[in-house]
């Protein structure tokens, strides 16, 4: 994890979030001037208040649309805060899969408002999943570009931050495969969601099972390209499996999900 740290503190007569930095690159400075602007800085001191934040920490994971980081609540139980990245994310593709969902409204070309609907996006997608027991990280809420939820660690002798599958040698392939395709089944057939962007790149390892991540994109099955996505998704995971020496079958994993 980089040495970076934010301190929020909620400063009753200021009103203002304090920031502490310890900055040592180029990198993590660059990191810090993309993500913790004006606006960012002040859900970040409105969520502080509510008690959701009340340290950030370190960065877990750095990502082209958000920086995913260690946060600390008022009841000292660690959370994961992802921050959009206003500057750099891809509007177009964005507004592409806000207008096929009937729950959200695309805003026109107001970049902070189709980031805000961005982030509730996958809160909802979040919540949606987790409600029904698929492995997620828990959604406990989102305000603006700002998204706090579970932080998934690796086991209980281990606190550090859950690895995604690139980075795991797996004892059991076919049981954690096997509980992917679940994953796909009951989210395409109970939840009504494709996830869109499927990979062993957001599936993170935590307790001995696969939890997926990344939901922001995630559709809803009646979405006009919602069968090419899921088709994508089976056959990355299908080549996701072969990385660990795993032969997976798509014509019996895409119709063992449309044919409920």
């Amino acid at each position: 994890m980089k040495d970076l740290s934010f301190e929020i503190e909620a400063d009753k007569k200021m009103r203002k979030l304090e920031e502490t930095k310890r900055l040592k690159s180029s990198e993590d400075r660059q990191v810090s001037s993309e993500v913790f602007d004006d606006k960012t800085l002040k859900v970040l001191y409105k969520l502080a208040k509510e008690g959701y934040i009340k340290s950030l920490n370190g960065v877990i994971s750095t990502g082209k649309e958000a920086n995913v980081f260690l946060g600390v609540d008022d009841d000292e139980n660690y959370v994961a805060v992802k921050i959009y990245r206003v500057a750099t994310l891809d509007f177009k593709k964005i507004k592409e899969y806000i207008a096929g969902d009937p729950r959200f409204k695309t805003h026109g070309n107001s970049t902070r408002k189709i980031v805000n609907t961005w982030t509730r996006k996958e809160f909802k997608n979040l919540n949606r999943l987790h409600n029904l027991g698929l492995r997620v990280p828990e959604p406990y809420t989102c305000l603006e570009n700002v998204l706090v939820m579970e932080y998934l660690d690796n086991s209980d002798d281990d606190p550090s931050a859950a690895p995604p599958l690139t980075k795991v040698n797996l004892d059991n392939p076919e049981v954690v495969f096997e509980e992917i395709i679940n994953f796909m089944d009951k989210c395409y057939n109970d939840a009504g969601l494709v996830h869109g962007d499927l990979s062993r790149y957001n599936i993170l390892y935590s307790h001995n099972h696969p939890y997926v991540i990344d939901l922001s994109q995630a559709t809803m099955t009646d979405h006009p390209a919602a069968r090419s996505l899921l088709e994508r998704d089976i056959k990355n995971i299908v080549y996701d499996a072969s990385r660990f020496k795993l032969k997976l079958d798509y014509d019996d994993i895409l119709n063992r999900i449309i044919t409920k």
